[in-house]
């Protein structure tokens, strides 16, 4: 009697644990894993370089790393003008080494501030100073994001989507008056512009943020109207009112085929300048952190493993150089200007190389160039790519500087004088290439 007692004791135990065990909820399972992390990289006030004297807002460089299927991607984006090619070589180098992943399924890149000194050990450059001095700084930088960005990858979710800001114009602006294209704010809206904001979130399971990436095609040069201070312009402020916003989440802001800033500070009198310039960082940044966050706040997220690859094909240009640039500060915008008068020369000059890449993680393809792309070479693009989410990136101002529609080049237009690339070749380039790295990793 009592063995047969206590076997129904055991079995209506075992019946209860079966019981519990059947209808606990089943754990989360992710096919993804995500690490972000922000260092931040303001020079200190006795390493500035002239003209800087002082910082009007911080500089950071962000970190994020995504994994998945065994596959890894990284993206670095540092608050500065530019990386020099072969800084951005050592720095790949670097990342690729810490993170062990490939050099192809990295993307480092600049939120193009012109308020920052160059990654550059060169003193001397286009418009901004190198410092040795920053390039160590932002070296040990992005190796402790990428380390702690490894270190914090955990099972996670992604979305992406798409929102918009109107908040910027052509560059090039059809003159009546000078009776050819001159370098203004098109008001008008005939000339292209892309004002879509492109989104991605990435949170824990749980559903806190660990990261944002963000994509828009702004060329962040408010800052310049104070012309002394460190400044990580319009994206910087973005940036960190999304870090604030979401707890600390690292907010990258790469830069799309860039319009110009619509409203800008450059010619209020002083002393009043600053207080705008700074007033119409505060707003830009304002706008497009609430459309991301309202943008993020509303997308599907999914914890499915996402395909993660990479490709990169260089492109030699013959190269030309042409004088003077098509910029009011150039040539003559005024019949009293003492400037020399817009004629423009072009010559023939050394090839040059544009360094082109893809990098795909699930439904995002990133089209990624060392040079800036101009809107209507990047809104061929969009129409062309069999991927509904490309997001076309600037890295870097390097030796092509634009990457110009062939259409361009006969109206003189001011990336048509600056780009070293001859017409002809950038923009099939351009083209062709992006789109068989894209087809490539379909």
């Amino acid at each position: 009697m009592m063995i047969k007692r206590t076997l129904g004791l055991l079995m209506l135990a075992f019946g209860t644990l079966a019981l519990t065990v059947s209808t606990a909820p089943p754990a989360p399972v992710s096919g993804l894993k995500v690490g972000a992390a922000r260092v931040e990289i303001t020079p200190p006030l006795d390493e500035l370089p002239a003209p800087f004297t002082s910082v009007a807002d911080p500089i950071y460089l962000r970190a994020v790393v995504v994994e998945s299927g065994g596959r890894r991607a990284v993206i670095v984006i540092a608050d500065v003008p530019t990386i020099s090619a072969p800084v951005s070589a050592d720095l790949i180098g670097r990342i690729a080494a810490e993170a062990k992943v490939p050099r192809e399924q990295i993307v480092l890149g600049t939120t193009h501030t012109h308020n920052a000194i160059r990654v550059d050990p060169n003193t001397r450059g286009i418009i901004l100073p190198g410092s040795p001095k920053f390039v160590e700084q932002v070296t040990a930088a992005m190796v402790k994001a990428v380390r702690e960005a490894v270190a914090k990858l955990q099972p996670a979710r992604a979305g992406i989507a798409k929102g918009s800001a109107h908040l910027i114009g052509n560059r090039n602006i059809w003159s009546p008056t000078h009776g050819r294209y001159i370098s203004d704010v098109d008001r008008t809206g005939t000339e292209p512009v892309d004002s879509t904001l492109g989104v991605v979130k990435f949170e824990s399971l749980d559903g806190q943020p660990i990261a944002f990436l963000l994509n828009y095609a702004i060329e962040p040069v408010i800052a310049m109207a104070i012309k002394s201070e460190i400044s990580g312009d319009v994206p910087g402020a973005a940036a960190r009112i999304i870090e604030e916003r979401s707890g600390g989440a690292p907010a990258l802001f790469t830069i799309g085929a860039a319009g110009v800033p619509l409203y800008r500070a450059d010619d209020t009198p002083e002393p009043d300048r600053r207080a705008h310039a700074l007033r119409l960082i505060q707003a830009y940044g304002q706008i497009l952190a609430e459309e991301a966050l309202a943008t993020a706040g509303t997308m599907r997220t999914s914890a499915d493993a996402v395909t993660i690859g990479g490709r990169a094909m260089p492109l030699i240009c013959p190269g030309k150089a042409t004088t003077p640039f098509n910029l009011p500060d150039r040539c003559a915008y005024s019949p009293d200007s003492k400037l020399p008068a817009c004629n423009f020369v072009e010559r023939d000059a050394d090839p040059v190389k544009l360094e082109r890449g893809v990098l795909r993680i699930g439904d995002l393809a990133i089209v990624h160039t060392d040079a800036n792309v101009t809107p209507a070479l990047g809104a061929r693009l969009q129409r062309m790519t069999p991927v509904a989410n490309t997001w076309i990136v600037a890295l870097t101002f390097g030796p092509v500087r634009f990457v110009v529609d062939d259409a361009a080049y006969a109206h003189n237009t001011y990336e048509a004088t600056a780009t070293t690339a001859k017409k002809g070749c950038a923009e099939t380039g351009y083209l062709d290439g992006s789109l068989e790295m894209i087809t490539a990793l379909r």
